[in-house]
């Protein structure tokens, strides 16, 4: 056990190094690259933040639930009729030959494996719509996030939503663009 626990940690520091070394080489490329003259201007986004508060997104998702709605109430009114169907079969069932019983059971089971594949159908319907969506929004994002980049002389604008897998550990706030970028979005 120990063993495993000092080797991994040897590759997280290995790991660790090299990350420091890659970004050492990168801001010195980035400094020689502007002739130790100039600097690099540098600028933060929350994607998932200008996501969840763009008015674009909002206004599809409303329109998306009302559609889910529309189809859960169909969904609703089939998985109905299944139960009715189950209930006059238990009902009915003492007084019901063999076949009347194999051809009542065949038939709700055909039905369930009717609604079942139209559930899933469904879902799949929504996922994609909603998919669709999102990448719509995401594509608006990053068109206004270019434009500011280019129109203000950016360099590079990353990515600061937070999170295990956020890239960005640390920002200061002076170089956070998130308002201007949802401001600008919220006005199309």
């Amino acid at each position: 056990m120990t063993f495993g626990f000092i080797r991994r940690t040897g590759i997280i520091s290995i790991a660790m190094a090299t990350l420091l070394v890659a970004s050492g080489a990168f801001v010195s490329v980035a400094f020689a690259q502007t002739g130790g003259e100039g600097s690099y201007k540098i600028g933060v986004v929350d994607m998932s933040t200008l996501v969840n508060e763009s008015n674009k997104r909002k206004a599809k998702y409303d329109e998306l639930q009302q559609e889910v709605d529309r189809l859960q109430t169909e969904i609703d009114a089939m998985s109905k009729r299944i139960e009715k169907a189950k209930e006059d079969f238990e009902a009915q069932r003492q007084t019901m030959t063999d076949d009347q019983r194999f051809e009542k059971r065949s038939q709700i089971e055909s039905d369930f494996a009717q609604y079942r594949s139209e559930l899933d159908r469904r879902q799949r319907l929504i996922d994609t719509q909603e998919e669709r969506v999102l990448k719509e929004v995401v594509d608006d994002i990053d068109r206004v996030v270019a434009k500011v980049a280019e129109d203000e002389g950016y360099h590079l604008i990353l990515n600061a939503s937070k999170g295990p897998r956020a890239t960005v550990l640390f920002h200061s706030a002076t170089i956070d663009l998130t308002s201007r970028v949802l401001q600008i979005i919220n006005k199309k």
